[in-house]
């Protein structure tokens, strides 16, 4: 069974993306200190806490018996004569972490209260309380807690930042601001505190204070802070500059940083099974730890040997840390006991065609588009192998299966009808193919490489119906400039030849042939030399074939991961 991740937990805490540099003083230090204070004998423990552990039947198996151990061991302690406070705080809060950490928060609660009772001076426990009442959506409740870590530890960082969260959450922004401000006066570079201040900024409509705090709480984070894109976009957007809110939005990335506060990320170092080590593998995978991704799974797979997407995982992660081999391994186990594991078969088939092993590629292509025909991401790059084979009515007949299921103007499908075109053009249906490319411009007018294509095709279609050189130069005119070096000086050079243009076509071909000398692009020399030749001799190119320059050549063992 599944337990709910803390990773649940961790996303409620955290508003916004961000990174807090200040270490959180509500830990080992004011703990210590509060536990010698109340580290004397007590002659008579108190009874145990009343509070029943709650049904744990629908739990992990592996996080229940954690549950119930650490239950005993609480127990154990409680009835021991000469216990001394600390100590019994300490079993209260050891069990409601690991409560807390299998998002049972509820249950654990009552144990941090004890705790807090047992040791009022430790702010461990009405930190994680502020916490879980968050999480909870009892807000007063967070309030409270916080307030209390910050009236015994004035100037920690991290609790000022998740205060200052819950005030926004209610609607006050400018009770956040004045926390905001203050972490910022303690830590005038701090990250997070510039980003709380452009939120809080946002919250009261002040557009210009938003993008001052949010741009700077980027630039101090070297542009990592993803989660910022998105309320700077709301901030442009604020100010009427959509076209920088457009340029955040693009950005925009779902996952976030996450503060760096050691007490809750103990929690997420607390359980012991397969999901909680496939839980940190994930997080070390979207951090690219890939070492330390491969470290969890491990120990995952070692509980849970036959859990076939933890292993893939663990092959991810194997193969992004530069172990093909290792990666191979893993994928080829799983496809053997999961043999309708689609993703498996992709990541093999991927690895297989880097290392020239088409046909073994295409198979598992092919056994992962059977087990999960709506698999885009398997069929264009069967459709793409295929075409690289000669295989050319099959490549089409999948490339116009993903555009069946295309959503208009959706960049994850924009491979389909590019690369149907191509198929087109190499079947000598140019004109289906120039179709292709024009709906292509107008379902994905911000992707340059169908327009590119196109005038390849309008210049040197050997099919003069299609050729139109005037068109063709129109169009080049109007690409991105890093479109207009190797790529678009080739064929700008033949769309001179297509007009008659000779001389400058010979020009401009010499300079893209140079380019491609430099770049040790050695793959089109040869054709880029032979149209110099034909230019040359007076003579245009007619094999318009888009697929030297073709953008999706490249793939990604990782996709789809």
């Amino acid at each position: 069974m599944n337990i709910p991740s803390i990773l649940t937990i961790l996303t409620v805490l955290t508003a916004i993306g961000g990174v807090v540099t200040a270490g959180c003083t509500s830990s080992d230090d004011n703990a210590t200190a509060a536990r010698d204070e109340q580290s004397a004998p007590s002659a008579i423990p108190p009874a145990p806490l009343s509070a029943p552990l709650p049904d744990l039947q629908d739990t992990d198996e592996f996080v229940s018996a954690q549950i119930r151990a650490q239950h005993t061991s609480m127990l154990t302690v409680l009835e021991t004569a000469q216990t001394t406070p600390a100590t019994r705080a300490e079993a209260y809060g050891d069990l409601g972490k690991l409560l807390m950490a299998a998002a049972l928060l509820d249950a654990a609660e009552p144990y941090f209260l004890q705790a807090q009772t047992q040791l009022p001076n430790d702010t461990r426990w009405p930190y994680y309380l502020g916490h879980l009442y968050t999480t909870q959506g009892e807000l007063e409740k967070s309030v409270a807690a916080f307030e209390e870590v910050l009236r015994l530890t004035p100037d920690d960082a991290v609790t000022m930042i998740s205060l200052g969260d819950v005030h926004l959450l209610q609607g006050q922004p400018e009770a956040a601001e004045v926390l905001f401000r203050r972490q910022l006066t303690l830590q005038p570079n701090s990250i997070v505190a510039n980003v709380g201040l452009g939120r809080a900024a946002l919250a009261k409509n002040d557009y210009e204070g938003a993008v001052r705090h949010l741009e700077e709480g980027l630039r101090l984070s070297n542009q990592t802070a993803v989660g910022v894109h998105y309320p700077l976009a709301l901030a442009y957007r604020g100010l009427g500059q959509q076209e920088k809110a457009e340029e955040h939005l693009r950005q925009r990335v779902d996952s976030r940083v996450l503060p760096s506060d050691p007490l809750i990320e103990e929690l997420g170092n607390l359980l012991e099974s397969p999901g909680a080590y496939e839980g940190r593998g994930n997080r070390a995978l979207s951090d690219r730890q890939w070492d330390i991704a491969a470290a969890h799974f491990r120990r995952g797979l070692a509980l849970e040997p036959d859990n076939p997407i933890m292993r893939h995982r663990l092959g991810t992660a194997l193969f992004q840390s530069g172990d093909p081999g290792g990666a191979a391994a893993q994928w080829e186990q799983v496809v053997q006991t999961t043999p309708d594991f689609a993703l498996a078969h992709y990541s093999l088939a991927i690895l297989l065609e880097g290392a020239g092993l088409r046909e073994d590629a295409i198979q598992h292509f092919e056994t992962a588009v059977l087990h999960e025909p709506s698999y885009v991401e398997a069929r264009l790059g069967l459709a793409a192998l295929l075409r690289r084979n000669g295989r050319l009515e099959e490549s089409l007949f999948h490339y116009e299966e993903v555009t069946e299921q295309a959503i208009r103007g959706d960049p994850q499908f924009e491979e389909a009808p590019f690369g149907a075109a191509v198929t087109l053009v190499q079947l000598g249906r140019y004109t289906e193919a120039r179709d292709r490319l024009m709906s292509g411009m107008a379902e994905y007018p911000g992707t340059p490489f169908f327009a590119h294509a196109l005038a390849r095709l309008l210049s040197g279609a050997p099919d003069s119906a299609v050729r139109d050189g005037q068109e063709a130069l129109s169009l080049l005119q109007n690409l991105p400039a890093e479109l207009q070096r190797l790529d678009g000086g080739e064929t700008l050079a033949m769309t001179l030849a297509e007009l008659g243009q000779f001389s400058e076509a010979v020009a401009i071909q010499r300079q893209a042939v140079t380019m491609a000398t430099q770049g040790q692009r050695n793959d089109l020399l040869p054709s880029m030399q032979a149209k110099l030749r034909r230019y040359e001799s007076g003579r245009p190119w007619r094999n318009a074939d888009p697929v030297e320059f073709d953008p999706f050549l490249e793939r990604s063992a990782s996709a789809g991961s």
